[in-house]
């Protein structure tokens, strides 16, 4: 029986499955209180919370990020990005996003990222700021050319999937042609699906053993630690 974990990369979830090791998101009130769970955490300012908090709420946010970066708690920064859906914050989102980036870049973190329609924003970014720490980009939904760019510009980027390969076909047609050592799997807030179910669609969607699976997946995983 193959003993390598399920790697959980981004979770808002709680509840602790036998056999997994999970990346835990922080929330607003977790962030907010100070609260923490679990040996790997990630803390960051999602893009949504520029509409629903105000100014001093997210200066808090953003002190209580820096103490958590102080105390050693964080395996990674995020999740944080931009979301086009919300526009009429856009150059808020955009200035946060490069708060986070810097932030990945001091600390030598990797930077755990939400983009929906704002890939050409953040290629943009990327091209200007020439990170060097490893980006994950969470439910990933780009296509084969943004997957491409992507890595041409920051050959240290990963693609983490989730719900997507439930319910679209996009997805598990883009799956293969993802590099397999940049590929990462997440239950995100999902609460019908676990990390198996994930891993089981994805094994199917690759026709890969879902033991060869884990077992590669934990590269990956291993080697975001080695850059820290």
């Amino acid at each position: 029986m193959n003993s390598v974990p399920y790697l959980d990369i981004h979770t808002h979830r709680r509840e602790y499955l036998p056999g997994s090791v999970s990346v835990a998101c922080l929330s607003f009130s977790e962030l907010s209180t100070g609260k923490t769970s679990g040996e790997f955490i990630s803390a960051g300012i999602h893009p949504w919370w520029v509409e629903d908090y105000s100014s001093e709420e997210i200066f808090q946010l953003k002190k209580a990020i820096l103490q958590l970066l102080k105390d050693k708690k964080l395996w990674a920064i995020g999740e944080t990005g931009i979301d086009r859906v919300y526009p009429e914050h856009l150059d808020t989102q955009k200035e946060l996003f490069l708060w986070h980036m810097d932030l990945a870049q001091e600390w030598g973190l990797p930077l755990i990222i939400h983009s929906v329609r704002a890939y050409s924003d953040i290629l943009q970014m990327m091209k200007e700021h020439k990170p060097k720490t490893p980006w994950i980009f969470h439910d990933f939904r780009g296509n084969e050319i943004v997957m491409k760019d992507l890595l041409r510009i920051h050959p240290d980027c990963y693609f983490s999937f989730g719900l997507s390969l439930d319910n679209s076909l996009q997805i598990r047609e883009l799956l293969p042609l993802i590099p397999v050592e940049r590929l990462l799997l997440e239950t995100d807030e999902q609460k019908h699906l676990d990390i198996h179910d994930i891993y089981l669609r994805a094994s199917e969607a690759l026709r890969m053993d879902v033991d060869f699976l884990k077992s590669q997946l934990w590269l990956n995983f291993k080697r975001l630690q080695v850059t820290l």
